[in-house]
């Protein structure tokens, strides 16, 4: 009894791994199709022809892989092909699809050029107006059969024989000029180091002004701002030259006007001048001695509310004012006046 329980148990056993172990292989093999093991969001878009590509091939935005290509199917007459997107790319509602050659060998990826404001759609597939299918051999044989098969044959045939015969007749200058070309490559590829280090200097210069591309741009700025104002007062500067120019002329005519009574004047002030510097001694030892006078008449005159002066050799009023009027045809003093001899008042006059 415990025989039989025992064998039916084994291959119920069997059968349940076995099952088991296709559902796992299956879905290791559809792992990145599984929503919960696939963390990405799944687009789709439509390609006349894929070109060589393949399920697993690497999605691509500007050169970084965020994504996989999922699953390829025929759809009609084009081809759907779903991919999942990781990350943090949102494409856009205008998102173009193009199928490109990763590699020498052929391997194709699938490149994403996110464009548009909206969001692009996850249900519905980016359509045949926005996907490029890649260019294969068999399309470029096809051009090339196309394009030869256009060609007269007749026409080619008299250009290279007119070819020909201008070839024939070109002087011997022409083979120095080739050969002087072939020196001139020569010249070229052993200065290969040099143009490296010339190309590699001016790619710092290059990365020296993109990092100071802000300051240019100020300068350039600042600049645009100063030619502006200078622009802006280009009228006043023009309005103040010609004000100094009219000015100028009027000055000139003042000149020319007044030449002959500036003449005597400018001699009379020569003159003065002249006097001024003759009697510059005796001008500057009046100054000198003025000073102790002037402190004399200051005590004087702090003395009280009278002060008493004494101006030598000046003679006194009642003596001199006869002589005064005199001169000046006004006749005798008053009769009130007192009459002073002056030769016996100069006796008592003060000195």
């Amino acid at each position: 009894m415990m025989e039989r329980f025992r064998t039916v148990d084994t291959v119920r056993t069997g059968i349940v791994g076995t099952f088991l172990v296709v559902i796992a292989a299956a879905a290791a093999m559809n792992a990145a199709a599984l929503p919960i093991v696939s963390a990405g969001t799944s687009y789709s878009g439509l390609f006349l022809d894929t070109g060589g590509l393949e399920t697993g091939a690497a999605v691509e935005v500007a050169g970084v892989r965020v994504g996989t290509v999922t699953d390829i199917a025929v759809a009609g007459k084009a081809v759907l092909v779903t991919f999942s997107i990781e990350g943090k790319v949102l494409p856009g509602n205008d998102t173009r699809l193009t199928i490109a050659t990763e590699t020498v060998l052929g391997t194709k990826n699938l490149r994403m050029d996110p464009r548009g404001a909206g969001r692009l759609s996850t249900t519905e597939p980016v359509g045949l107006d926005r996907t490029t299918s890649p260019y294969q051999l068999t399309d470029a044989l096809g051009d090339l059969t196309d394009d030869a098969a256009g060609i007269d044959t007749e026409q080619l045939t008299d250009s290279l024989a007119a070819t020909t015969e201008m070839l024939d007749r070109t002087p011997d200058d022409l083979g120095r000029a080739i050969d002087g070309v072939g020196r001139l490559s020569a010249t070229v590829a052993s200065r290969d180091e040099s143009l490296r280090d010339l190309l590699a200097s001016a790619e710092k210069v290059t990365g020296v002004l993109a990092d100071r591309s802000a300051q240019v741009d100020t300068l350039i700025v600042d600049a645009a701002t100063v030619l502006a104002e200078l622009d802006r007062r280009r009228g006043a500067v023009d309005t103040l030259f010609g004000t100094v120019t009219r000015l100028a002329d009027q000055l000139r005519g003042l000149v020319a006007d007044n030449q002959a009574e500036l003449a005597p004047t400018l001699a009379s002030l020569d003159s003065v001048l002249t006097v001024l510097t003759d009697n510059k001694a005796d001008i500057s030892a009046a100054i000198e001695n003025l000073g102790p006078y002037v402190t004399q008449l200051g005590e004087a005159v702090s003395s009280g509310p009278f002060f008493n002066s004494y101006i030598q050799n000046l003679i006194p009023g009642q003596v001199i004012s006869p002589f005064i009027r005199a001169a000046l045809g006004l006749g005798p003093a008053p009769a009130d006046s007192t009459s002073v001899n002056p030769l016996t008042a100069l006796n008592g006059a003060p000195r």
